[in-house]
């Protein structure tokens, strides 16, 4: 079953779900390394998501603070495609028209709309 965070991303095929799920400490250290940079150092202890919709999400250092996901949360929406305002800003910004999940959330638009 596809679960589909606010953004669109697959959370089933996202690398950080999948260690959370598998308790994947080897793949959580060298995710960590993959997503800091000179703005931001996570260790393998951030490396923990059970997806935009659950609750331990709100202490994550990676996506407690996603612009989205709280837009989201705020709108009561299953993800940003079923919002009547979709796209907005923050998907202009943040989710660039190329990428699947813009593509994806495109689709779930059509469909409600």
């Amino acid at each position: 079953m596809e679960y589909i965070s606010y953004c669109g991303l697959l959370c089933n095929e996202c690398p950080i779900f999948i260690a959370t799920i598998n308790n994947d400490i080897v793949m959580k250290e060298k995710l960590a390394i993959e997503y800091s940079n000179e703005h931001c150092s996570f260790d393998k202890f951030d490396m923990n998501c059970n997806g935009c919709f659950s609750e331990s999400v709100e202490n994550s250092k990676m996506c407690g603070n996603c612009e989205i996901r709280l837009c989201g949360k705020e709108k009561n929406v299953k993800n940003c495609g079923s919002c009547r305002n979709y796209p907005c800003d923050l998907i202009e910004k943040y989710v660039p028209v190329e990428y699947d999940n813009r593509k994806r959330l495109d689709n779930i638009h059509l469909q409600v709309y």
